[in-house]
């Protein structure tokens, strides 16, 4: 039986193989297959930082055709950027960072989109 994470790996091969994938669904498959490795960057920067985000911006980025890292910044709650949503406070005064991560995603076409991993 697949973990979710190798489930999430072969979904997120089919959307790479098809060339209409949605930019959208390729960036959260993409988060779900990392998802244990942001949870523990998280965890690790909660203990240095307390409580906080992690922001990946994958503007400008072809996730079909990357090759290297994506650009992943652990953040302070206390931190503050224009381009943050407004409701991102009560996402942060919400969430618990010993279980859980907020992921703050950025990708082209949308406005950044909010992920909570646990």
């Amino acid at each position: 039986m697949a973990t979710p994470q190798q489930q999430a790996l072969q979904h997120l091969r089919r959307l790479l193989a098809t060339s209409g994938a949605d930019p959208a669904e390729i960036a959260a498959t993409y988060l779900a297959v990392i998802s244990e490795q942001l949870i523990e960057f998280a965890r690790l920067s909660y203990r240095r930082d307390g409580a906080g985000l992690i922001e990946m911006d994958l503007r400008g980025m072809d996730l079909r055709t990357a090759r290297g890292q994506a650009p992943i910044i652990y953040y302070p709650a206390d931190s503050e950027s224009d381009e943050w949503p407004l409701n991102l406070d009560e996402v942060l005064n919400a969430y618990d960072p010993t279980c859980e991560a907020v992921v703050l995603l950025f990708q082209d076409g949308s406005g950044p989109q909010i992920f909570i991993l646990e």
